[in-house]
């Protein structure tokens, strides 16, 4: 490809391609609103766009964010090296710390425990047959207390069972890098971290509230908003990150909401911190299933940040309250705050010239840590879409085409831990148990209760790793074993498996504390760690 700079652009095909012209381009973008989604925004646009495309945000100090602390899922390390943000400046501003996986218990039954690890497996036997045929293979010869659990033969496992951490290595063909992590964070801060990138970047913050969006009366664009105090804020493109409230796109241009509650019932969520105790610091999320609902807790630097998300069907907030201050691992920091929701998104996310990120776009709730992905990937696909102000239609179908599919694929993996648990204690368990759930999610499980074959995309932002080990972890095995796995005897591949376990551990003692690697990289300034 030869490319000529002037009005045309001329490929090797012989054929010219006009270059925008200076009119049509879009020459400011106005972020509404500010916290993670917002402040990600803007430090993307404002590290990608020309210097002549100006970025800015526009929040008021007096609108507080939902953000209770994150958990984040691996992707998110792409988002950081796009914005080149420094890992260590940025774990120790936020209190951050690392995490290999979540850690799942009663899901399946109660007193089950199992961790969603990030990584691969710690090798493949051969390159026909998937490492879970062949432990299910070997499962048939050797039932013993020690044969491995599946999630044993990832190191991830291995490494956070003692609490280590240490970024892998890029030789991914070695066991000691066959994993990979993400981050544990305080989202105010994290805001407020990103603040900083995006102002030394040039973009600009506007401080105020919101109380008019105008409109062009011949197209329906957004063309300003306007602030409490009268100033009007003007842009080509919005992007829409003020929450729940969705100011641009459900108000403003009413974009209707696909209500997903049928499937995840959960309504609630209650959030508090905790007091961090000890020096150990699990590098893992926890997701604790209860009678109604479910916990996490997420472990910061400087303390533990803890919540239950509930269904108002079948518990009242007091209940719920209740159940979560009396399953704390150390004293709450405060009372617990309510929030409410309603699962789903947006039909379109965007619409006209406006683009909504985060809690403006939809809800899911957070038991795989999406809330940040889905903002970072709709970021990614904006600027592979990034239009000239006529928003050519096709762009924006295209845009929003992917984005469903993200969404229903995400939601489908939410919905399974949910479904397919065998718990009968309670009535909210027996309702998701037998709840009508989407044809898509019915053809992955019937494929795997069959052979354990999983049809996943390779689009899908969970893969292979991830659904065998939800599915396994609670209990769901296939019903026979794989064909070309039934080559070999069973207990050639129970042998094979506790090796693989073995190097596993093996591989996973020679990583660091994960509270000795935080206080040698990216200790806070206001964190105890011993």
């Amino acid at each position: 490809m030869c490319l000529q700079y002037g009005d045309m652009t001329h490929y090797a095909s012989g054929e010219y391609l006009p270059r925008v012209p200076a009119q049509e381009r879009v020459r400011k973008v106005l972020v509404v609103g500010g916290g993670s989604s917002g402040w990600m925004a803007a430090t993307m646009l404002a590290t990608a766009l020309s210097k002549d495309i100006s970025v800015e945000l526009v929040e008021s100090d007096a609108i507080g964010i939902v953000g209770v602390g994150e958990a984040t899922i691996p992707p998110m390390k792409q988002f950081n090296r796009f914005v080149k943000l420094d890992e260590a400046a940025f774990m120790a501003d936020t209190q951050g710390t690392f995490k290999l996986g979540i850690e799942f218990h009663n899901w399946g039954r109660i007193g089950d425990k199992y961790l969603h690890q990030f990584g691969a497996v710690g090798r493949e036997i051969d390159g026909l047959v998937k490492l879970h045929h062949w432990w299910a293979l070997g499962r048939l010869a050797d039932r013993g207390e020690d044969y491995p659990e599946y999630q044993d033969l990832f190191v991830a496992r291995a490494a956070a069972r003692e609490d280590r951490f240490r970024p892998s290595g890029p030789q991914k063909q070695q066991m000691a890098n066959r994993y990979t992590h993400a981050y544990h964070f305080d989202a105010h801060l994290y805001a407020a971290h990103l603040r900083k990138i995006a102002e030394a970047r040039g973009a600009k913050r506007h401080e105020g509230r919101i109380v008019d969006v105008e409109r062009n009366g011949e197209n329906g664009f957004v063309s300003a908003v306007v602030l409490e105090d009268g100033r009007r804020l003007e842009a080509d493109f919005f992007i829409d990150c003020s929450g729940f409230r969705s100011l641009l796109l459900g108000g403003a241009l009413q974009e209707p909401y696909d209500d997903w509650s049928k499937y995840i019932p959960s309504d609630r969520a209650l959030a508090v911190p905790s007091k961090r105790e000890g020096r150990d610091i699990t590098p893992y999320t926890k997701g604790i299933a209860h009678t109604v609902g479910w916990q996490w807790r997420i472990p910061l630097q400087h303390r533990t940040g803890n919540g239950h998300v509930f269904c108002s069907a079948f518990s009242s907030e007091s209940e719920a309250e209740e159940r979560l201050l009396a399953t704390l691992d150390a004293p709450a920091l405060d009372t617990p705050r309510l929030i409410k929701f309603t699962t789903g998104r947006r039909k379109r996310t965007w619409v006209n010239n406006v683009v909504a990120l985060g809690l403006s776009s939809g809800f899911l709730e957070p038991l795989e840590s999406t809330s940040i992905h889905f903002v970072q990937s709709s970021l990614e696909r904006l600027l592979e879409y990034f239009p000239t102000r006529a928003m050519d239609p096709s762009l924006r179908r295209a845009y929003n085409m992917r984005t469903e599919q993200e969404w229903t694929d995400v939601r489908d993996f939410i919905i399974a831990h949910y479904h397919l648990s065998e718990r009968d204690d309670s009535e909210f368990w027996r309702y998701v148990r037998n709840m009508d759930v989407p044809d898509s999610l019915g053809h992955t499980v019937e494929l795997w209760r069959a052979r354990g074959i999983l049809d996943i995309s390779g689009g899908h932002l969970f893969q292979l790793g991830s659904w065998s080990s939800m599915l396994i972890g609670q209990r769901v095995m296939p019903g026979g074993v794989h064909a070309l796995a039934d080559r070999a005897t069973p207990e050639f591949a129970a042998a094979e498996v506790r090796k693989i376990a073995a190097e596993c551990r093996a591989a996973a003692a020679q990583i660091p504390k994960h509270v000795d690697f935080i206080e040698s990289h990216c200790k806070a300034a206001r964190a105890e760690l011993a």
